[in-house]
């Protein structure tokens, strides 16, 4: 899936119809990421499509719930539209990662999906940016390891390492990341990321198709949150 072209820092847009959250995140946590350059801030999502230069905008930080009118998701779409490959990391109070397995074919990729208690995780912040510029998509680590498969998943026919290698991969995770997380080799993390392609009967990178993305898409579509579990990867 094509990405944006990234200029140096990254300009990033702000949607957050709440006033104080909004001066919080373009003055209390994205300036911290150094690399990265509040462009603009708005309260809607129409007055951000109405005045938005998207030749200027790498990504939008948007909250999913911006009251009245259009919503973040909707407001990431029709940006989207206008620059493929923009990146779009979404906000909510709520856990609904599976909102990123419903996403037009023609928008999807570029997603991460965060709760608004973890964006003071700096590293959690600037992975979602990263992956999402990157085509990929990254959900908060606080929702998928409450995440379980519905009755009828294909995911059942997983083992347990491999739903934790999967897991890995929807919070926009490497290879690498994920052995560290689990404490296994690079390697045994390989292994398993093909056997759940074959398993799930994803198609490999193909001219400008994501397996990554496949693979968490399908994971987050065959998913549900059991608030009964608290799974955490070891």
């Amino acid at each position: 899936m094509p990405s944006a072209a990234i200029s140096s820092p990254i300009r990033l847009v702000v949607v957050e119809d709440e006033p104080l959250y909004r001066d919080l995140l373009v003055s209390s946590m994205v300036s911290r990421l150094g690399e990265v350059d509040v462009v603009a801030s708005y309260a809607d999502a129409e007055s951000m499509l109405d005045d938005v230069d998207v030749s200027s905008v790498d990504a939008l930080l948007a909250d999913i719930d911006l009251g009245p009118g259009m919503d973040g998701t909707q407001a990431g779409i029709a940006l989207r539209r206008r620059r493929p490959g923009l990146g779009v990391i979404l906000l909510s109070n709520l856990a609904m990662p599976g909102l990123l397995a419903t996403l037009p074919e023609d928008v999807q990729g570029g997603w991460a999906y965060l709760l608004k208690t973890s964006v003071t995780d700096i590293d959690q912040l600037g992975l979602a940016i990263h992956e999402a510029i990157a085509g990929r998509v990254a959900v908060d680590k606080a929702v998928t390891r409450n995440l379980v498969p519905t009755a009828d998943s294909p995911l059942r026919h997983l083992t347990q390492r491999q739903m934790q290698v999967l897991s890995g991969i929807a919070n926009g995770w490497s290879n690498k990341r994920i052995s560290e997380e689990l404490l296994v080799s690079v390697r045994t993390v390989e292994s398993n990321v093909s056997d759940i392609i074959a398993a799930l009967d994803v198609p490999r990178d193909i001219d400008g198709y994501n397996t990554r993305v496949a693979l968490a898409v399908t994971y987050l579509r065959h998913s549900v949150t059991d608030s009964t579990q608290r799974h955490t990867p070891r």
